[in-house]
C-alpha cells in the first residue's frame, strides 16, 4: 500500500512539473510576439518618418518656388503705360558719325567707346527725365572694364546734323572704358531705359547696340603669343567670324504701304582665314514687313580674309504697319578652310512711318473787309491717316492781316477731327496804297511720331476798304469847304453894296 502511494506521489509531481514548464513556455511566447510587434511598429515609424519629412521639405520647396515664380511674374509684368520710346534714326547728333538709318556704329578711340542713343518719347514723361543703364554682358568674354554705368537724361534741344538747327530729344550718351586685354570682335551692349509717365506708370525699354573692337588682341593669334601659325590655327579663338558690317536703305523714309530695298554688307573679320559655302537666312519677325526676294536664303561661295560682300534685299511694308523700328535678323552658316561648320548672326533695323493724311477745312473769309475790323475764324482739321499726329495748329499771315493768336488743335488720333479758333485783325496795307487787294496764307502745321514737322499752305484773297469814319470825315470837309466859299462870296457882295451906298450918299451931299 505504501509502495502504491509513493508511486502515485511521484506521478503527481511529474505532472505538476510538466504543467509549470508548459505555462512558462506560453508566457515566453506571448512576450516574444509582443516584442516582435513593437519592433515592427518602430521600424514602420522609422520608415514613415523620412517620407513625411521629405514630403514636408518638398512642399516647402515647392511653395518657395511658387512664391519666387510669383515674384518673378510680378517683376516681369508689362507696363500699361501708353507712352513709348524710340530711336531718332534720321539725324546725326554730337558724338555720332552717321545716323542710325545709315548704319550708325559706336566710336572706338583711345581705349574708350562712345555710345550715343538719341531717343524720342511719344508722350509726356515726369520731369522730362529718363534713367539709362548699360548691360555689358558676361564678364569673362567682355572687352569692357566693368563699373556702374547709370545716368539720368533730360529732354532738351540738341543740335542736329552739324547745323544750328535743334530738336528736343533725350540724348543718351555713355563713354565705356575698354580693357587692356580686349580681344577684337563684335560685342552687344544693351542700354536699359526707364521713366514714368504723367500717371506715374513706369515706361521701360531696352536697346541693343553692337560695338566693333578692332584695336585689341587678334583672336586668331596664339594664346601665348609664342606659338607658331599652325598652333594658332588650331586654337578655338581662330575661327573666322562673319558679321553684318552695315545696312543702307534706298529711301530716306520707309512709308507704310510701299516697297523698299536694303543693301546689307557682310564682312569676314578674320585676317587669316577665309569662309566658304556661306548660307545667309533672312528672318523678319514682323508680319507687317514682307521679304520680296524669291527666297529668304542666299548662298555665297566664298568671302576672303577681311573682305566683304553685299546682299540686296527687297521688302514691302503693309499699309497697316505702325510707326516704329523693326529689327531684321540675318543668320549665317558657313565653313572655314578645314570645312568646319560655323555660324553667326547679325541684324539691322528698319524704321517705318505711316503716311500722314491731314485735311483742313478753310473758314469763310469775306471778299471785302474793312480796316480796323476783327474777324473770328474757326479751323476744322481731320486726321484721315492711320497714326497719331501731334501739335496740330494753324497760322494766318498776309499784308494787312494780323492774327491775334495761333489756332491750336493739339494731338489728334487716327480718324478724329478737331477745331482751332483765332481772331484776324484787319490793318492797312504796306506801301503807298493803304487800301486794296491782298492775299492771305493759312499754314497748317503738325508733327509725326518721330517729331518730324510737316506743313500745308492754303491761300485766300480779300480787299481791304477804308474805315467808315474816315470816309465820312472827308465828305464833311468838302461840304464845309463849299459852305465857307458861299459865305465869303456873300460877305464880299455885301461890302460892295455898302461901299456903293456910302459913295452915293457922299456924292449927293456935295451936290446939295
Amino acid at each position: 500500500m505504501k509502495k502504491f502511494v509513493s508511486i502515485l506521489l511521484v506521478i503527481i509531481m511529474c505532472l505538476s512539473y510538466h504543467f509549470i514548464l508548459v505555462v512558462h513556455a506560453s508566457t515566453l511566447d506571448a512576450k516574444s510576439d509582443s516584442a516582435v510587434m513593437q519592433e515592427g511598429k518602430s521600424a514602420q515609424a522609422q520608415a514613415d518618418k523620412p517620407d513625411n519629412e521629405a514630403g514636408a521639405g518638398a512642399k516647402d520647396e515647392a511653395d518657395h518656388k511658387d512664391d519666387a515664380a510669383s515674384k518673378d511674374d510680378a517683376a516681369s509684368g508689362v507696363s500699361m503705360s501708353e507712352v513709348s520710346l524710340c530711336i531718332d534714326n534720321k539725324n546725326v547728333y554730337e558724338g555720332m558719325q552717321q545716323a542710325y538709318a545709315n548704319g550708325y556704329q559706336p566710336v572706338c578711340a583711345n581705349g574708350n567707346v562712345t555710345l550715343v542713343l538719341p531717343l524720342i518719347s511719344d508722350g509726356k514723361l515726369q520731369q522730362d527725365k529718363i534713367t539709362a543703364s548699360v548691360d555689358l554682358g558676361a564678364t569673362d568674354s567682355s572687352p569692357f572694364v566693368f563699373r556702374s554705368y547709370e545716368k539720368e537724361f533730360n529732354c532738351k534741344p540738341e543740335y542736329i546734323n552739324g547745323t544750328g538747327e535743334t530738336k528736343d530729344i533725350f540724348l543718351v550718351s555713355f563713354e565705356l572704358t575698354l580693357s587692356e586685354k580686349r580681344v577684337n570682335g563684335i560685342y552687344p551692349v544693351i542700354i536699359n531705359v526707364t521713366g514714368k509717365d504723367e500717371n506715374g506708370i513706369e515706361v521701360q525699354k531696352s536697346f541693343t547696340n553692337f560695338v566693333t573692337v578692332a584695336d585689341g588682341i587678334d583672336p586668331n593669334a596664339a594664346a601665348s603669343g609664342a606659338a607658331d601659325t599652325t598652333q594658332a590655327e588650331e586654337t578655338s579663338t581662330s575661327a573666322p567670324v562673319v558679321l553684318v558690317d552695315k545696312s543702307v536703305i534706298n529711301t530716306d523714309t520707309v512709308k507704310a504701304g510701299e516697297d523698299f530695298e536694303v543693301t546689307v554688307t557682310l564682312k569676314n573679320t578674320s585676317r587669316q582665314k577665309s569662309v566658304q559655302n556661306l548660307v545667309a537666312t533672312v528672318n523678319v519677325p514682323s508680319a507687317d514687313i514682307e521679304l520680296k526676294n524669291d527666297s529668304n536664303t542666299i548662298f555665297i561661295g566664298k568671302i576672303g580674309t577681311q573682305k566683304t560682300t553685299e546682299l540686296t534685299l527687297k521688302f514691302h511694308a503693309s499699309k497697316s504697319t505702325a510707326d516704329g523700328n523693326y529689327p531684321i535678323e540675318i543668320a549665317m552658316s558657313y565653313d572655314d578652310p578645314k570645312a568646319s561648320t560655323l555660324s553667326s548672326t547679325g541684324n539691322f533695323v528698319v524704321t517705318v512711318e505711316q503716311p500722314l493724311d491731314v485735311k483742313l477745312t478753310m473758314p469763310n473769309i469775306d471778299k471785302n473787309v474793312t480796316a480796323g475790323d476783327t474777324i473770328p475764324l474757326t479751323f476744322q482739321v481731320m486726321n484721315l491717316g492711320r497714326s497719331t499726329v501731334y501739335n496740330v495748329r494753324c497760322d494766318v499771315t498776309g499784308d494787312g492781316l494780323s492774327q491775334t493768336k495761333t489756332a491750336f488743335i493739339g494731338n489728334m488720333e487716327s480718324g478724329t477731327a478737331g477745331e482751332g479758333e483765332t481772331n484776324l485783325f484787319i490793318t492797312t496795307l504796306e506801301g503807298k496804297s493803304q487800301y486794296g487787294d491782298t492775299t492771305g496764307t493759312v499754314t497748317l502745321t503738325y508733327e509725326d511720331g518721330f517729331g518730324n514737322e510737316q506743313t500745308q499752305e492754303f491761300s485766300f484773297n480779300t480787299t481791304i476798304n477804308k474805315m467808315p469814319d474816315e470816309a465820312s470825315t472827308g465828305d464833311e470837309k468838302k461840304e464845309k469847304s463849299a459852305s465857307q466859299w458861299w459865305i465869303s462870296l456873300a460877305v464880299i457882295g455885301g461890302l460892295i453894296i455898302l461901299a456903293g451906298a456910302v459913295s452915293g450918299a457922299y456924292y449927293m451931299g456935295r451936290k446939295k
